[in-house]
């Protein structure tokens, strides 16, 4: 009897064959994750050459380390949470602020309209984005990864708890305490008491590329 994050047979000889050092299985493993990895990219950095640059080395950290996957969790969730980590690690080296997109949680009331260019109301405007965008990043981890995930990736929250490895009952509490803080942080407009999460447009065309690379498994819990 497999195990309970036991891939199918098929996959499971991919990834001996990648671990091995076959090129090839690593392609065919990632051929599936690809945009995957690059949705995870572009919702961190913000922009095209940034998500580029962060799904180039999440390749390459999960090529070389895999052989620290050891089926405790699915290997989608391992290399969402690779991915992560990665993107993280690139705006803490590049000493950038972390952004996201803001327009995925309208329908949570926290879209403020665009000013006419070049007035000081747009500038206004662009300081509240980074606000929002700063608290969205800032929260709690669980909090950050299912309000990504069911806000700005559009998974149901069955597919965001499969990721995520809890019960849907999970995912929905953590998107709705990260609405919560976000709610009372822009109409109090005083600090939360945690971080806050938020959302913008997505990316759009291909992705990374399955290169030979990876990074060590992600050390967070569901």
């Amino acid at each position: 009897m497999n195990a309970p994050n036991s891939p199918p047979a098929a996959e499971s000889a991919l990834i001996a064959r990648a671990r091995s050092g076959d090129p090839e299985a690593f392609e065919a493993l990632m051929a599936s994750r690809e945009s995957l990895v690059w949705r995870v990219c572009w919702h961190y950095t913000g922009n095209r050459e940034d998500a580029a640059d962060c799904g180039q080395e999440t390749m390459l950290r999960l090529w070389r380390s895999l052989d620290s996957f050891r089926f405790e969790c699915s290997f989608d969730t391992w290399v969402y949470r690779v991915a992560s980590s990665c993107c993280l690690d690139f705006l803490r080296k590049a000493g950038r602020r972390k952004t996201v997109s803001l327009e995925p949680l309208a329908e949570a009331g926290f879209d403020p309209p665009d000013a006419a260019p070049g007035t000081e109301e747009q500038a206004l405007r662009r300081d509240e984005h980074a606000r929002i965008r700063q608290a969205i990043l800032d929260l709690p981890e669980e909090q950050r990864d299912a309000l990504l995930l069911t806000q700005l990736e559009g998974k149901s929250y069955g597919e965001a708890a499969q990721l995520l490895e809890v019960s849907e009952g999970t995912v929905k509490s953590r998107v709705s305490r990260a609405r919560d803080r976000l709610k009372f942080l822009f109409s109090s407009g005083e600090p939360s008491p945690e971080p806050y999460v938020q959302k913008r447009e997505g990316p759009s065309g291909g992705g990374p590329r399955s290169v030979s690379g990876g990074r060590k498994k992600g050390g967070r819990r569901s």
